[in-house]
């Protein structure tokens, strides 16, 4: 049976009890199964109900509260290792006592725990004892074993707002929004390992901020994968029965036929968190040893509200915000995939009032709901392209369109077309960077007149990764550095590099931000493109117009200790 630990941190005394009953009731008056000698607590305080691998917490009307870290709450989902606080008392869920028949599976939340003991009390309030209570919570699923060296990895990572803190709260929703859960699986004890391993899967995805989950199959095995900051981590392998096990419930989750495994198959599930809900594409690809799964995040959570939140620069989130507020222009978006031009687009959309002026989307799918704007989702297999998609949607009187990407002559013709009457546009295309777009709508057979009367601006950027601030080091730069830089003659520079500690899971990086490239179009520019022009005469035409370039915005990100000058490097390509 499930115990509880009391332990009071005025006293220090600490004493167990054990489950026998499913409901315990906890409070200061004599009766209650445990009785607290605590001023704070109420004479019936709250109780705990165990079901079956479940417990739940429910305050009873008490005046000081019952509280799970800095959350009063009235009634919350516990796992093991969870924690409530009466007063200076904590009451903590604890598995039965070890035996052999748990074996390796609790090995990874050992460990974890022995390691966060031995961290100073300031580590231990940054959550990096949520973390551990969280290695505990899964030591029991069935990816236990495989996904322990990723949580020992995060197990020292400050607790995040809107993370989850166990597996109970990664609640698996349908296409439909429709709960799934292994005690609503029936009898099939696969099919409730199959959702309880898809739950852990997420839950550590959650905690290392991947932004992509790769399933891949092999010959005798499944590879896992998490991209984190951009870069791709081996996490594990799974076997060949876990792992079509869970890809067959996260078809049954996107609505997709399970016996069809030789075709391409794409869908959309959710996650429900405690605070927040977490959107899924998904998508599977036929390979030589079976279907591979490539699962990604779409959590509105991460669009920033504002440009500044952006890492744009000053001056010019004055103009972005001056450009989003006119009637008509284009603002394209260039940058490789992945380097945040949806989210970039996305923080315009919000900077834009919705309630006055008339927002429709057109994408390829879309990504992220906003409030107030129509949203359509191309599909090419119902002639629904981007081409034609604009063309009716110019007949819905809309004030400002967003067209996911330019990809063909015909779609950059008539969003171009749109600017010019009256919409204000915004868009991407795949460019090197700002001067590079305008030699790449050349390139599809846009007019350069069109080109020039069209776009207001052309924004460029890349993301890069931000080095970790509890263990980076300075250091002073070499001279192939400072002279790269243009630094020859300025004081002593000293620049960050990366180390790698328990913080970031040895890494020495953590989280990401942008790099802009930002040029207006002004009289001169538009004039010059109107000649043919090279790199040179359009970067000259440009001028102060072209606030900063990718270069110079990744510099400055070094000599502020943002990142380092090799990442600046891997990232924009420049030598």
């Amino acid at each position: 049976m499930p115990r509880l630990e009391i332990k009071s941190k005025s006293t220090g005394v600490v004493q167990v009890f054990q489950f026998a009953d499913e409901q315990v009731t906890i409070g200061r008056q004599a009766g209650n199964d445990i009785v607290l000698p605590e001023k704070v607590a109420s004479r019936k305080h709250c109780v705990i109900v165990h079901n079956g691998g479940s417990f739940q917490v429910k305050d009873l009307k008490s005046h000081n509260g019952t509280w799970i870290g800095e959350n009063r709450v009235l009634k919350a989902n516990l796992s093991f290792g969870d924690s409530i606080r009466i007063g200076s008392t904590f009451i903590r869920i604890l598995p039965d006592e070890i035996n052999e028949a748990v074996g390796e599976e609790t090995i990874a939340a050992e460990i974890v725990e022995e390691e966060v003991e031995e961290l100073p009390q300031a580590s231990l309030d940054d959550g990096v004892v949520s973390a551990t209570l969280a290695a505990r919570a899964m030591a029991a699923g069935p990816l236990s074993k495989q996904l322990a060296p990723l949580m020992q990895a995060c197990a020292s990572v400050p607790k995040t707002e809107g993370v989850p803190e166990s597996t109970n709260e990664v609640r698996l929703l349908s296409r439909k929004s429709q709960e799934l859960a292994p005690e609503k699986a029936g009898k099939s004890g696969n099919t409730a390992d199959a959702i309880s391993a898809l739950r852990q899967l997420l839950f550590v995805a959650f905690r290392t901020r991947a932004t992509d989950i790769h399933v891949e199959p092999k010959a005798n095995t499944f590879s896992l994968r998490f991209r984190i900051d951009g870069l791709m981590h081996n996490v594990g392998q799974i076997t060949i029965k876990m792992g079509t096990s869970v890809l067959n419930v996260i078809k049954v989750l996107c609505e997709i036929d399970i016996s069809k495994k030789g075709y391409v198959q794409e869908g959309n599930f959710a996650v429900d968190l405690t605070h927040r809900r977490v959107d899924f594409r998904v998508n599977f690809t036929p390979t030589v040893h079976g279907q591979k799964l490539a699962l990604r995040f779409l959590d509105k959570g991460t669009v920033p509200s504002n440009f500044g939140d952006l890492g744009i620069g000053e001056n010019a989130v004055v103009e972005m915000n001056r450009i989003c507020n006119q009637d008509a222009g284009m603002i394209i978006l260039a940058g490789p995939t992945g380097s945040g031009k949806t989210t970039t687009l996305y923080t315009a959309l919000k900077s834009i009032d919705a309630q006055t002026r008339n927002i429709v989307t057109i994408e390829d799918p879309v990504e992220y709901e906003l409030a107030g704007t129509t949203q359509i989702s191309i599909d090419a297999k119902r002639d629904l392209t981007f081409a034609s998609v604009l063309s009716t949607v110019l007949r819905q009187d809309p004030d400002v369109i967003l067209v996911g990407e330019i990809r063909d002559q015909e779609t950059a013709k008539m969003a171009m077309q749109a600017a010019t009457t009256g919409h204000l546009v915004l868009t991407t295309l795949h460019a090197r960077d700002t001067v590079g777009t305008i030699f790449r709508l050349l390139d599809l057979g846009v007019e350069p007149f069109l080109i020039a009367s069209a776009i207001t601006a052309c924004i460029s950027q890349r993301l890069v990764r931000v080095l970790c601030r509890n263990c980076k080091r300075p250091y002073q730069p070499d001279a192939s550095q400072i002279r790269q830089m243009n630094l020859e003659g300025q004081s002593p520079r000293v620049f960050h590099d990366s180390v790698g500690c328990k913080r970031c899971m040895s890494v020495g990086f953590r989280g990401r931000t942008a790099l802009f490239e930002m040029l207006m179009f002004n009289p001169q520019l538009r004039d010059v493109i109107l000649t043919q022009p090279t790199i040179s005469e359009i970067r000259k035409a440009a001028g102060e117009w072209m606030f900063e370039t990718l270069t110079e915005c990744g510099y400055r990100k070094v000599i502020e200790g943002v990142t380092t000058f090799h990442e600046i490097e891997r990232v924009s390509g420049m030598t």
